[in-house]
């Protein structure tokens, strides 16, 4: 399943009418929104509907839990800009994909991912959220770029290709949360080349 397609369960209808993406695109920034202000855990079913001008029922018919919801919402903001895009080579791709990710992550989604991953520490409910809707299909949309890489002889035969999503995003994460530096394009571009100098086929 490719995540730019990444519609999740809250895009099929369990029956009854079509969904108002209206009042969805409402929902979700609404979410976003509280935990940026005063914290997921503070963060309320109760508030999100309040915030979204819509009832406590319409949010549980589409999500079982805040947890889903705030998860649906990052989702739905990052995801379509950092995908592996086109560019003049697969390698190029590759980069051009993590500058994107990196520039999405300086601004309130860095933010919002940044609380999110504090608070799955201790959360179950939304540490199985974010594995599920970011973590787990952003890995098998990877894996499978990777893979193809190497079927292409552009990339070294028999790497692991968990092993090169831990080396290129790891650091990206690691700065994002200890802030020990900018996401700027050339600490990408020095992740990326030494990266390369690994897993690059000569």
């Amino acid at each position: 399943m490719k995540t730019g397609a990444l519609q999740t369960a809250m895009d099929a209808p369990r029956g009854g009418r079509p969904r108002d993406p209206q009042i969805q695109r409402a929902i979700l920034k609404a979410a976003a929104d509280l935990v940026l202000e005063i914290g997921f855990k503070v963060m309320s079913i109760d508030a999100v509907a309040v915030r979204a001008g819509v009832g406590r029922m319409t949010i549980y018919r589409r999500w079982p839990n805040k947890a889903a919801i705030v998860m649906d919402a990052f989702v739905a903001r990052v995801d379509p800009g950092t995908l592996f895009i086109p560019a003049k080579n697969y390698l190029d791709s590759i980069r051009l994909q993590m500058r994107s990710m990196a520039k999405a992550f300086r601004g309130r989604d860095g933010s919002l991912i940044r609380a999110l991953l504090a608070e799955a520490q201790f959360d179950p409910e939304l540490a199985t959220a974010l594995r599920e809707r970011w973590t787990m299909p952003r890995r098998r949309m990877a894996i499978s770029y990777f893979e193809e890489g190497m079927r292409k002889g552009i990339l070294r035969p028999g790497l692991d290709p968990d092993a090169i999503i831990d080396v290129l995003y790891a650091p990206i994460y690691y700065r994002l949360q200890m802030g020990t530096g900018p996401l700027s394009d050339a600490y990408i571009d020095e992740i990326f080349d030494h990266a390369m100098k690994g897993i690059k086929r000569e």
